[in-house]
C-alpha cells in the first residue's frame, strides 16, 4: 500500500536520492515508488526524467550512453533491469497513465527540423501540440507519462557526447553495445513487434487513449508541403481500415475492425514509438550541426530500420489494429532516408568507421532479409540467403534512387580508401556481395530503364509505374517518387561504365600493391628468422609468440582474396573484362626504376632533395600515402587476448622503472663487442626509431623518436609463459618437494639457451 509523504519532505528527499551513487539511487527509487501515491509520483516524475537524460545538469545523465557490459557489467545489468520493458520504470510510467496529467515541453528546446515539421501540422501530433493564440504557432507539446519518457529517450541520442566526454569518445569509436543501444532495440522490438500475434508489454495497465486536442488541427496551416511522402492507397482510402490523412501526408491509424477508440487503445504506444523515433532521428540536421553524429547513433538508426522492415513485412499476416500502422511505417522512413543518407555520406570521415554508414544503407535496401522466414532460418543456425521475391519489386522501384545514386555517391569515396587495411577491404566486399546477390542488379537495370520516361514509350511517370506494377505482378503499391528524374545521371550508362572500369583498375592496383607488401614482409621475416637461429625460432613457436611483422602479415594475407572476389563480382555486374585490369595472380616482381629519355633515372626530387609535387599524379600520391605506416614500441602495443592484462601493466611499470634508473648501463652493455655484449643483445630489446602521425593545425606530420636499447619484461605476462612457469612449479614440488626449485631450474635452462645463442651469434 502506498503511503503519503508531505510535499516538502518529498521534494527534499527526491533531490537527495538523485544525488546518490547510481546503484543506491536505483534502490531508493524503487522503495520510493512503492511508498508514494500516484499523485506524489506525478510531482517528481519530470525531475527524474530530466536527471536520467542530463537535462539542465550533467549531460551524461545516468550514463546510459557510456555504460557497457565491458566497462561496468554490474551497472549495465541493474540499468537493464530497471529500464526494461517489464522493468520498474516502465511499470511506473504506465501506472501514471490512470491520471490525465500531461507534461509540457517547450518546442524551442527541440531540434530545428522537428519544429518545422510540427509547424506543418501533421495529424499525429494534433492532440499533443499547444498553439500560442497570439502568434498562431505551436508553443509546447503536452505528453502523457509514457510519451514524455520515450520522447526524451529518443532525443538523448542526439546529444554529441562523443565530443564532450572522453569516456563516450572511446566507447563510440568501438563496437561495444551501450545499455542505451540495448534498451532502444528492446523498446523497438516490443512496441513494433515483428510477429503478428506478439503481445506488447506491459499488457496490464489502465489508461485512456490520448484525448483529442481541443484546438482543431485544421486551424494549423502547413508552412510548406512535404514533397516526397506518398502513402499506399490501401491505407489512404481505408480499405477496411479506419484512417485519416492530413495535409502533410501523416496518418493516424485506428483499429482494423473500424472501432477507432478500441483499436487506438491498443496501438497508441506503438504509434508514439514509431513517430518519435522516425521523426526525430531521421530529421537529424547533419548539414547544420557543428559535430557529426556519433557512430553509436548511426548504429541505433540501423536498428530502427531493421525493426521497421520486420514490422512492415508482417502487415500481410496481421489482421489486428496494428495492421494499418505496419503499412504506413516504411513509407514514413522512405520520406526521410535518402536525404539523411546523402548528408551522412557527404560529411563522414574517410576511414574504417564509414562501415557504420555503409551497413545502415545496406540494411535499408535489403528488406527481404528482415522477414519472418529469414529470421527463423537465422535463429536455427542455417546460413540463409533469402530470395528477392517479386513482392519486393515495388519497394525497389519506389526506392530506386536510394540504390543507384547512393552507390554512385559512395564510389569516389571507395576509390580513396587504403586497401592495405583489412577493414577497408571488407567494406568493399560487403558492397560487392550485396549488389551481386541473385538478380538484384538485373532488376535495377530494368527498372532504371523504365524510369527514363518517354524515351521508353511512357507518356507520364504515373503510367510508367502502373506498367511496371502490372508487368512484375508486384503486390506492393509503388508511388512515383519525384526525386527520380530522367535528368539525373543513371547507374547503367556509358559514363558510369567507364567510371566503374577506372575504379576496378584502382582496386586491382591496390591488390597488386598489397601482394608486393606481402612478398617484401615475408622476405624480411625469413631473413630475421635465419639470423636468429633454429633454436630461438623453435622456442618462439612453443610459446606462441608473434612479432608485429607476423601479425601484420596475417592481416595482409587476407586482403588479396577479398579484393579478388570484389573485382570478380563487379566485373560480372557491369560486364567489365577482368583481363584488362592487369591483375597478378602470383606475387609480382618489383620493377626496376624507370629510365628517362635522357638516360638518367627519373626522380621526383630535385638536386636539393626536396619533393617536387608537380610531378606527382594523384594516384602516385595516394600510393605513397598508403605506404607510410606508423611504427611504435612493441611494448606499447594493445594488450592481446593471449596476455594477462593486470600482469602486463605491472611488468610494463617495472620495465619503465628499471630503464629509467639503469638506462645508461643497459645501453653500455648492449654496445659491448665481447661475450657480455652478445649475451645482452639476446635479452634486451634493440634500439629503434618510433614513428607516428600527428595532426598539427590541419596538417598531418610524421613524428619520430629514437628509442635506445631497453629491458622489456612483457613476454613474461603471456598466458603461455605463465602456463610454463606453473608446470615448472608443479614439477619442482613433485620431484624435489620444493616448488620454487622448479622455477629456478627453468630460469637456468633459459639462461643456458641464451648463452649458447650468444656464443653462436
Amino acid at each position: 500500500m502506498a503511503h503519503s509523504m508531505p510535499p516538502e519532505n518529498l521534494n527534499s528527499h527526491i533531490l537527495a536520492v538523485l544525488g546518490l551513487p547510481l546503484l543506491d539511487r536505483l534502490l531508493q527509487l524503487e522503495i520510493l515508488f512503492e511508498r508514494c501515491t500516484v499523485r506524489q509520483i506525478q510531482e517528481i516524475y519530470p525531475l527524474i526524467v530530466h536527471s536520467i537524460f542530463g537535462i539542465n545538469g550533467n549531460v551524461l545523465g545516468w550514463g546510459l550512453r557510456t555504460t557497457t557490459m565491458e566497462n561496468a557489467p554490474h551497472y549495465f545489468n541493474r540499468l537493464q533491469h530497471f529500464f526494461g520493458v517489464n522493468g520498474v520504470w516502465m511499470h511506473v510510467c504506465h501506472r501514471l497513465l490512470s491520471e490525465t496529467t500531461k507534461f509540457d515541453i517547450d518546442i524551442n528546446l527541440l531540434p530545428r527540423k522537428f519544429i518545422g515539421m510540427l509547424q506543418a501540422g501533421p495529424m499525429f501530433y494534433a492532440d499533443l501540440i499547444n498553439i500560442d493564440p497570439l502568434k498562431h504557432q505551436v508553443s509546447t507539446l503536452s505528453l502523457n507519462t509514457f510519451d514524455f519518457y520515450v520522447f526524451h529517450f529518443v532525443l538523448y541520442a542526439l546529444q554529441p557526447l562523443h565530443t564532450i566526454n572522453p569516456i563516450a569518445m572511446q566507447i563510440h569509436n568501438e563496437r561495444s553495445k551501450t545499455i542505451y543501444q540495448l534498451l532502444a532495440a528492446e523498446y523497438l522490438d516490443n512496441f513494433l513487434p515483428q510477429f503478428p500475434d506478439a503481445a506488447i508489454e506491459p499488457a496490464n495497465f489502465c489508461g485512456s487513449v490520448k484525448a483529442p486536442q481541443q484546438i482543431p488541427a485544421q486551424s494549423l496551416q502547413p508552412q510548406r508541403q512535404l514533397r516526397y511522402l506518398k502513402l499506399p492507397s490501401s491505407y489512404r482510402n481505408g480499405n477496411g481500415q479506419g484512417g485519416v490523412v492530413s495535409n502533410s501526408g501523416n496518418t493516424s491509424p485506428q483499429s482494423a475492425d473500424g472501432s477507432g477508440a478500441g483499436g487506438r487503445a491498443y496501438v497508441w504506444r506503438s504509434e508514439s514509438v514509431l513517430y518519435f523515433f522516425v521523426d526525430i532521428w531521421l530529421r537529424y540536421d547533419i548539414e547544420s550541426e557543428h559535430h557529426l553524429p556519433s557512430s553509436d547513433f548511426v548504429r541505433g538508426v540501423r536498428t530502427l530500420i531493421k525493426q521497421i522492415h520486420f514490422f512492415a513485412n508482417a502487415s500481410r499476416l496481421d489482421h489486428s489494429s496494428l495492421c494499418a500502422l505496419r503499412k504506413v511505417s516504411l513509407t514514413m522512413v522512405k520520406a526521410r532516408i535518402y536525404a539523411f543518407l546523402c548528408s551522412l555520406i557527404d560529411r563522414w570521415p574517410l576511414d574504417s568507421s564509414l562501415s557504420v554508414v555503409l551497413e545502415l544503407w545496406l540494411s535499408y535496401i535489403q528488406p527481404w532479409r528482415y522477414t519472418l522466414a529469414s529470421n527463423n532460418n537465422r535463429t536455427i543456425g542455417i546460413y540463409y540467403e533469402p530470395p528477392i521475391a517479386n513482392s519486393f519489386d515495388g519497394f525497389i522501384i519506389d526506392n530506386l534512387i536510394v540504390y543507384t545514386h547512393i552507390f554512385m555517391q559512395l564510389l569516389p569515396r571507395f576509390e580513396r580508401l587504403d586497401y592495405s587495411v583489412y577493414r577497408n577491404a571488407y567494406m568493399l566486399h560487403r558492397l560487392a556481395k550485396t549488389f551481386a546477390q541473385q538478380d538484384l542488379f538485373d532488376r535495377l537495370q530494368r527498372f532504371e530503364r523504365l524510369h527514363s520516361g518517354n524515351a521508353y514509350g511512357f507518356d507520364s511517370p504515373q503510367r510508367q509505374v502502373n506498367m511496371m506494377n502490372k508487368s512484375h505482378n508486384s503486390s506492393y503499391n509503388a508511388q512515383w517518387n519525384p526525386l527520380v528524374s530522367s535528368s539525373i545521371p543513371k547507374l547503367f550508362s556509358e559514363p558510369m561504365h567507364s567510371q566503374i572500369q577506372s575504379f576496378l583498375y584502382v582496386i586491382s592496383m591496390a591488390r597488386n600493391s598489397v601482394l608486393s607488401d606481402i612478398s617484401a614482409l615475408r622476405r624480411e621475416i625469413s631473413e630475421r628468422q635465419r639470423s636468429e637461429g633454429y633454436m630461438k625460432n623453435l622456442f618462439k613457436k612453443l610459446f606462441g609468440e608473434s612479432t608485429q611483422d607476423e601479425l601484420t602479415l596475417q592481416e595482409l594475407s587476407r586482403i588479396p582474396e577479398v579484393l579478388r572476389q570484389c573485382i570478380d563480382a563487379f566485373c560480372r555486374i557491369f560486364s567489365v573484362d577482368a583481363g584488362s585490369l592487369s591483375m597478378h595472380e602470383t606475387l609480382p616482381v618489383e620493377p626496376s626504376p624507370p629510365v628517362s629519355p635522357s638516360g638518367q633515372n627519373f626522380s621526383f626530387f630535385n638536386s636539393n632533395d626536396c619533393l617536387d609535387t608537380s610531378k606527382l599524379t594523384p594516384h602516385q600520391m595516394s600510393l605513397n600515402a598508403s605506404n607510410m605506416q606508423p611504427s611504435i614500441d612493441p611494448a606499447l602495443l594493445p594488450i592481446q587476448s593471449n596476455e594477462f592484462r593486470p600482469l602486463i601493466r605491472l611488468l610494463h611499470l617495472i620495465s619503465e622503472l628499471i630503464n629509467y634508473k639503469y638506462g645508461s648501463q643497459i645501453e653500455a652493455f648492449y654496445a659491448r663487442q665481447d661475450f657480455f655484449g652478445k649475451f645482452s643483445r639476446q635479452l634486451l630489446s634493440a634500439p629503434m626509431t618510433e614513428q607516428w602521425f600527428e595532426n598539427c593545425g590541419g596538417n598531418v606530420d610524421i613524428q619520430e623518436k629514437q628509442l635506445p636499447a631497453r629491458l622489456t619484461l612483457r613476454p613474461l605476462g603471456s598466458i603461455s609463459a605463465l602456463f610454463m612457469m606453473t608446470i615448472a612449479l608443479i614439477l619442482g614440488y613433485l620431484w624435489c618437494g620444493v616448488a620454487p626449485l622448479g622455477l629456478v631450474i627453468l630460469c637456468l635452462l633459459f639462461l643456458s639457451y641464451y648463452m649458447l645463442m650468444a656464443a653462436l651469434s
